[in-house]
């Protein structure tokens, strides 16, 4: 029996870390977005008007 309790709270610390690092995925993926958004702004140098 504690063999199974054991394993099973096992899945859940898995599922928990799972969904944590695909948090921590998504947020740096956000982040390079927004870096590589703001190098190619900065890359543009600045707009001439007219």
């Amino acid at each position: 029996m504690a063999a199974h309790s054991a394993s099973v709270m096992s899945d859940g610390y898995r599922r928990t870390r799972s969904g944590f690092l695909e948090g921590v995925r998504e947020q740096a993926n956000r982040l390079i977005e927004q870096s590589m958004q703001e190098w190619d702004r900065v890359s543009q140098g600045p707009v001439q008007a007219g």
